[in-house]
């Protein structure tokens, strides 16, 4: 909730002052929003500040504002500001081939690019280009203001934390999600894969595990009994059914346009490699599998890899904004 609020207050802000401000020796949060003409709540929440009493000289802020390209572009980048671990939708003048932004070459489809923000990205300006005809600009990330657990595991299941298998694991995902395609193999927002849904951890949470600092949660985790059927969100092609070394019992869907989506330590599987299934189809039950404490569902999206937040995908906007580029699937 705390993170819709932010954004709402964010959206829209037009400010013609630089768009990042280096802190002063005695200068507080309270004033600096005062002289930008920022709610005090947007500017802390761009800046991941959760006491807004606290802020240092010399730091870095961040100041939300309106995009700084040239409107003659044709370029549309929503939402705006765009946000850590969201996926950002760019409208492109005719003629762009890829949207080159986070080290990662995004391709058009019909004018239309579904750009990943990794969840790791730090608030601030981020150059882009369009490669065709050459554009180049600046993109403003704010925080996604996650927050921080600690997941305590048993001997055995820390055992599990062998970097190089997880390393290699995580390849064998990614070649499972695929190559881009153009089309949208789904149509509308996706349902939740639980007919119950209640989320045990959000995803972009900063975690560690038994104290030890583990990245962020890939994924939402759904409670369930063991047993519980799960179902397909959205249509799309199986790339993976198999039992795995971290994410046990696990099911990878291709849905096109470089997102795939992941369901993991499952109890049982019951769609195979290369099958086609429809949005509501059952594809497996919850289970504790792998690197698990307890029964439950991680379901996990990613766009060209980078991991993303599943529930974006369930509203109505991030469907609405892919207008033009759905009209490439079936």
């Amino acid at each position: 909730m705390k993170r819709f609020i932010w954004l709402f207050l964010t959206i829209g802000l037009a400010l013609a002052a630089a768009p990042v401000h280096v802190v002063q020796p005695g200068e507080t949060l309270y004033r600096i929003a005062e002289t930008y003409g920022v709610p005090l709540e947007a500017l802390a929440a761009a800046n991941d500040i959760e006491d807004v009493n606290l802020i240092r000289a010399g730091q870095r802020l961040v100041i939300p504002s309106d995009p700084s390209w040239p409107e003659g572009w044709g370029l549309s980048v929503t939402p705006w500001p765009p946000v850590q671990g969201e996926p950002a939708v760019f409208r492109v003048p005719e003629g762009v081939e890829t949207v080159q932004v986070f080290n990662l070459k995004v391709p058009v489809a019909s004018d239309v690019a579904l750009v990943p923000v990794p969840a790791d990205t730090n608030p601030g300006l981020y150059p882009f280009v369009l490669k065709g005809p050459d554009l180049k600009g600046e993109l403003l990330v704010v925080a996604g203001g996650y927050g921080h657990e600690n997941i305590v595991l048993s001997e055995e299941k820390n055992a599990l934390l062998d970097r190089e298998k997880i390393r290699a694991e995580k390849a064998r995902l990614l070649e499972a999600c695929g190559p881009w395609t153009p089309e949208v193999r789904w149509q509308g927002p996706w349902r939740w894969p639980l007919e119950r849904v209640e989320v045990t951890s959000e995803f972009g949470t900063r975690r560690s595990y038994n104290g030890r600092p583990g990245g962020w949660h890939g994924g939402v985790d759904l409670r369930g009994k063991e047993g519980t059927p799960v179902y397909a969100p959205a249509a799309g092609e199986v790339g993976l059914s198999d039992e795995l070394y971290v994410r046990g019992n696990a099911v990878i869907l291709r849905h096109g346009l470089g997102v795939c989506s992941g369901y993991y330590h499952l109890s049982q599987r019951v769609v195979e490699s290369g099958q086609t299934v429809k949005r509501g189809d059952l594809i497996g039950y919850i289970g504790m599998t792998g690197l698990s404490t307890g029964p439950h569902l991680h379901w996990e999206v990613r766009i060209l890899g980078q991991t993303t937040d599943p529930a974006a995908f369930t509203r109505s906007e991030l469907w609405d904004r892919l207008a033009p580029a759905r009209a490439t699937g079936p």
